[in-house]
């Protein structure tokens, strides 16, 4: 029984197709291996067929687009990293304001926020000045850190107490020799900055009138503290005082409250009234 193909033959002219039986035991071995010569398609063949695309460009634009995203991430983690190291800088200068001291315009704009969000009520509040030390300018110009000093005051002298009541709300400056003792320096200082906070419970342990005859007696009495640290740091902070600068108050009473162990009546606040009243009559 004979075989037979369909063969498919395409007109060049009109493209229809013309179909035909072609008895397969016709062909010979010769026919068949040329066909398949024909139909084989070898390495080089392949390498000469023309591609629609850039095979190069487009591995390229992947490998760029690739580099972009990995850069603009890399770009976005700098910028989170630039932004926090901000943040914590920007916070650091505005608890510590000296330690900008090498650039005053900076020192002030952050001594002027530093006062305008009460950062120096807020950590005296909640303790954290306890923790982080202060920084501040030792005579020489050199950044120091100050912490509240762990050594305490004890009244050796019961005449110190009787002599600042004795104070209290008056006129009456003491000689530099009445305050004579660690005691009655440190307690004569915490009296006078009475007069110019606020304190957290309402409560206050007396108080000494500040003017520049008292101010003078308490830095001739810094003489008698004990520890260098806490006498240097009271003379930097008196000092202001002088010049009629008490935005340090807050600082300066909780710093010998803290020596005199006091657990009533710490400071929370300035009292800009008294402060006020005290700069227009000795400061204008």
């Amino acid at each position: 029984m004979s075989k037979f193909i369909k063969k498919q033959q395409y007109n060049s002219i009109d493209e229809n197709i013309d179909d035909e039986f072609v008895d397969i035991d016709s062909i010979t071995i010769e026919e068949i291996d040329k066909e398949i010569e024909n139909f084989y398609i070898d390495k080089e063949k392949i390498n000469n067929i023309k591609f629609e695309f850039d095979k190069e460009l487009i591995i390229k634009e992947v490998i760029d687009k690739a580099e972009e995203d990995i850069k603009k991430e890399k770009n976005k983690k700098t910028i989170s990293k630039v932004a926090v190291g901000i943040t914590v800088i920007l916070s650091i200068g505005i608890y510590n304001p000296a330690l900008a001291h090498n650039i005053p315009p900076i020192m002030n704009v952050l001594e002027n926020i530093n006062n305008l969000l009460h950062v120096d009520e807020i950590t005296s509040y909640i303790g954290f000045d306890k923790i982080i030390p202060r920084a501040v300018i030792d005579d020489e110009n050199n950044i120091k850190f100050v912490k509240y000093t762990k050594d305490k005051v004890e009244n050796d002298n019961k005449d110190v107490v009787d002599l600042d009541n004795e104070l209290e709300n008056s006129q009456q400056v003491p000689e530099v020799s009445e305050i004579n003792t660690q005691y009655a320096a440190v307690d004569f200082i915490h009296r006078m900055s009475n007069k110019i906070i606020k304190p957290i419970d309402g409560r206050k342990n007396g108080s000494i009138d500040i003017n520049p005859q008292t101010i003078d007696v308490a830095l001739n009495s810094l003489n008698n503290i004990e520890d260098e640290e806490a006498r240097n740091y009271l003379y930097y902070e008196l000092s202001k005082w002088k010049i009629g600068d008490f935005e340090n108050a807050v600082l300066v009473h909780n710093y010998v409250w803290n020596m005199l162990n006091g657990n009533i009546g710490k400071a929370l606040s300035l009292d800009n009234y008294e402060i006020d009243k005290i700069k227009s009559k000795y400061f204008k």
